[in-house]
């Protein structure tokens, strides 16, 4: 039994290891394509051409070029996204503008223009949800309990989400004109404006 044993755990790691080095094959070709072209104008077969590996092997990995694209997102960009629980703004993305400012070509390939394909679509996704979280981890928040509740909130989120992509597209556009802390600053402000006028008044929560 003890052998038996081993010589599973053995196995399990190669196959481990194989998983993370495909992974890390996919993920670097991808990464090669985006400086090269836009996201709509990467198809399937060229990331599996430039990664040395097959179509069966990408799909067993990821359902899609858009959910390899989710899993860059959740790997990368969501950790530079940091939640404040005692500011206006729930959300401090001073990492993403400094990342935006070192690799402006993958951003410029993801969001400029029609040939973006769903990646704008997908990025403000990954916005959202973070904005959710940080939000619902504020002290003492409070978003309109209505009978709509639901729906206004996540319109809220939504628009958050925008102002957050809208600052990353003018950064593109602008190449690297303000610090990312100006960034921060123009998204906190408006951000924060934004959600303290969604906010249910103190004194209408006693």
């Amino acid at each position: 039994m003890k052998k038996d044993g081993s010589k599973t755990d053995i196995n399990k790691d190669k196959k481990d290891q194989r998983v993370v080095r495909t992974r890390k094959q996919v993920d670097a070709a991808f990464v090669d394509l985006l400086h090269r072209r836009a996201y709509g104008n990467i198809r399937v077969s060229d990331i599996t051409k430039k990664a040395g590996v097959g179509r069966a092997t990408f799909y067993a990995h990821y359902s899609s070029k858009d959910d390899l694209l989710r899993s860059q997102f959740n790997r990368i960009v969501v950790p530079m996204l940091v939640p404040r629980r005692d500011q206006p703004c729930p959300l401090d993305a001073t990492a993403l503008f400094a990342h935006l400012q070192s690799a402006p070509r993958i951003y410029k390939a993801l969001i400029a223009g029609p040939e973006a394909g769903n990646s704008p679509r997908i990025m403000r996704q990954c916005f959202e949800a973070c904005l959710q979280r940080a939000i619902e981890m504020q002290e003492g928040h409070r978003l309109p309990r209505s009978a709509e509740s639901s729906i206004e909130q996540a319109i809220i989120t939504r628009f958050l989400a925008s102002v957050l992509l809208a600052v990353v597209e003018c950064g593109v556009e602008a190449a690297a004109q303000q610090s990312p802390q100006e960034c921060q600053a123009i998204f906190a402000r408006l951000a924060g404006g934004a959600l303290a006028a969604a906010r249910i008044p103190a004194s209408e929560t006693s």
